[in-house]
């Protein structure tokens, strides 16, 4: 049963979230991600990681920086789910291999190349974009095998959540 009151919401670190932007440049995202979608549906157009029960996220925005889910995003449509292997330990593993991104700038020269996929997904020197960065936090932190992060944008991240064995949604609505 997906939870969808806000006000039920428990937190727990490495727990993802995507996020749906009212926003031209959020809808431009959304609408590449559909046309390129394997299930012809696309709805996020954001994600990101998050880091403890008060809702602190990590984030690629215009850097790569720490904020609160509650203040960024109340208001907005919002997935969040929990993998059922995510514990303490893997949560470590995760962050230890994507902290270090914390203040680099934001790897917006990549979202061209989410045009054409393949090379969104094999043209990368380490930077990611928003999704790649949770994605390489899953990846890294070992709950999926076999994850391949580079080229993972919003869509693919909501469909793991919303498809992938092993996950639960702890919260889809309006935050």
């Amino acid at each position: 049963m997906i939870n969808d009151n806000p006000n039920d919401i428990i937190l727990k670190p490495g727990d993802i979230f995507c996020v749906q932007s009212p926003m031209l440049f959020g809808k431009i995202i959304v609408f590449i991600e559909k046309i390129n979608s394997t299930d012809n549906e696309a709805k996020y157009g954001h994600s990101g990681i998050i880091l403890d029960s008060d809702g602190t996220t990590f984030e690629a925005l215009w850097t790569n920086k720490k904020q609160n889910l509650f203040e960024k995003y109340a208001g907005y449509n919002i997935l969040i789910g929990r993998h059922r292997d995510m514990t303490e330990e893997t949560f470590q593993k995760g962050w230890d291999k994507v902290r270090h991104h914390e203040g680099q700038w934001y790897a917006g020269h990549r979202l061209l190349f989410f045009f054409v996929p393949f090379v969104a997904k094999y043209l990368n020197l380490g930077l990611g974009v928003c999704s790649e960065l949770t994605a390489k936090f899953l990846c890294h932190s070992g709950v999926i095998e076999d994850l391949y992060w580079k080229g993972k944008n919003p869509d693919h991240i909501a469909d793991m959540i919303h498809k992938w064995k092993g996950w639960e949604i702890v919260f889809e609505g309006g935050l």
